[in-house]
């Protein structure tokens, strides 16, 4: 379905993966976000457990209203109904829905900030096991063949040591049982940091300077783009956009925040 093989993971990531699980059996877990030891629950003796102690993961916001199932943006309810999506209505992304584990807010937005400068992995494996663990379900449903992720600039790679969104694709991928190409996407050139841009701007900013990378192939496979947040939708509008006009046959995101819009 897609081609060439996609490495997923390298000797080097084996070997930091086979070493955390030997800590992981000598010294008890800690919390990623405290920093305290916990005792996991019994259920996840056979699975890796989430690294949150249980006072923190309460502390993780959840959605309290419904959202849209395209674009994760809180929608009306009228007489038990839920209203069709204004903010899809003119927008229009190009990517068929979205999952995501909350808003982004409180304890899961210091994480996510966190997350931006975590050269290990530990926190962007932790997030992916939090949305695992609310939408893990939907998630495996969409049967995707090929996690990718919007690319990020040399020059912010090289500030923060580390691309965020390849560290969550690769989770998630691991998660899923499919291959991680968090190098599928690429840019055409360095573009203007996105902060504080309306999302006219953001679409502006991004639009045609995205592009499938050398040696990938799609052949009508269905591709999740995997990012941190998702604020205004318009990173991974672009990512689906170039993704779909590549032979992609369908797109959905995954980020592990929702920014309310506006």
């Amino acid at each position: 379905m897609v081609s060439p093989t996609l490495p997923v993971f390298g000797a080097r990531r084996w070997l930091a993966g086979a070493g955390a699980a030997v800590r992981d059996l000598l010294l008890p877990p800690r919390c990623v976000a405290c920093d305290g030891d916990f005792q996991p629950p019994a259920v996840a003796a056979a699975a890796r457990p989430l690294l949150l102690c249980e006072t923190c993961r309460r502390e993780i916001p959840t959605f309290t209203g419904a959202v849209c199932a395209r674009c994760l943006a809180p929608v009306p309810v009228a007489a038990g109904v839920e209203l069709p999506c204004g903010w899809c209505r003119q927008w229009q992304p190009k990517f068929a829905r979205a999952l995501a584990a909350g808003p982004y807010e409180g304890l899961l937005r210091l994480l996510l900030l966190r997350n931006k400068v975590d050269t290990g992995g530990v926190l962007a494996r932790t997030l992916i096991d939090l949305v695992w663990e609310r939408c893990g379900e939907s998630l495996a449903a969409l049967n995707v063949d090929v996690v990718a992720a919007p690319p990020m600039s040399w020059r912010r790679r090289w500030q923060r040591g580390v691309c965020a969104q390849a560290e969550l694709a690769r989770a998630a991928a691991r998660r899923l049982g499919v291959p991680a190409a968090p190098g599928m996407l690429r840019l055409r050139r360095e573009v203007a940091p996105q902060l504080g841009m309306s999302r006219a701007g953001r679409l502006r900013n991004l639009h045609g300077e995205m592009q499938l990378a050398r040696g990938y192939r799609l052949d009508a496979a269905h591709v999740l783009v995997v990012d941190d947040i998702l604020t205004t939708g318009a990173t991974c509008s672009e990512a689906a956009r170039v993704l779909l006009k590549s032979g992609a046959r369908e797109v959905s995101a995954l980020v592990v925040a929702r920014t309310p819009p506006g």
